[in-house]
């Protein structure tokens, strides 16, 4: 399967964690990577709040966080009234998931997992697999729901919520 390059200059990402040092170190790996327009929350509340002023392509979000995790976030921004961007794509950080924990982010809209220590090779592969293969949402009342498609054979290393 052919991947969209996404031209990274122009991306203006979010990146969300509460460990003041992974942020730096995401948004200087971003920074390298060629993106220029990068907003730092320290979590879940903060990120909504700045997602007001700031209209970011994409977040990249951890998934452990208090006081709001990254699936309660993804969730609050699908459904919340004042949500800046109900569609808006988010990848899921994370060192350690429960398989309970991966299939609640995906049931939130989480459109992509990365493994922590985070390498830059699977960043840009994510980003520009979120560009390639957008995610679909129906609205359920008050919700919005990611609609999964079938895993193509050529998807088979893929982990995102429009291959599960």
């Amino acid at each position: 399967m052919a991947f969209l390059r996404v031209n990274l200059t122009n991306l203006k990402t979010m990146v969300v964690d509460d460990s003041r040092t992974a942020r730096l170190m995401l948004a200087e790996m971003l920074r390298e990577m060629g993106v220029s327009s990068i907003a730092k929350a320290e979590d879940g509340a903060d990120a909504m709040q700045q997602l007001k002023t700031f209209a970011a392509d994409v977040v990249i979000c951890d998934l452990h966080m208090t006081p709001l995790d990254g699936i309660e976030f993804t969730r609050l921004l699908r459904t919340a009234d004042d949500s800046p961007n109900p569609y808006l794509p988010v990848l899921m950080l994370t060192g350690d998931a429960t398989q309970k924990q991966l299939s609640n982010a995906l049931n939130a809209g989480v459109h992509g997992f990365m493994s922590k220590p985070l390498q830059a090779d699977s960043l840009r592969r994510q980003i520009n697999l979120v560009f390639s293969r957008p995610l679909v949402f129906i609205r359920e009342g008050r919700e919005l729901k990611p609609v999964t498609a079938p895993k193509r054979q050529d998807d088979a290393d893929v982990q995102c919520a429009s291959a599960a």
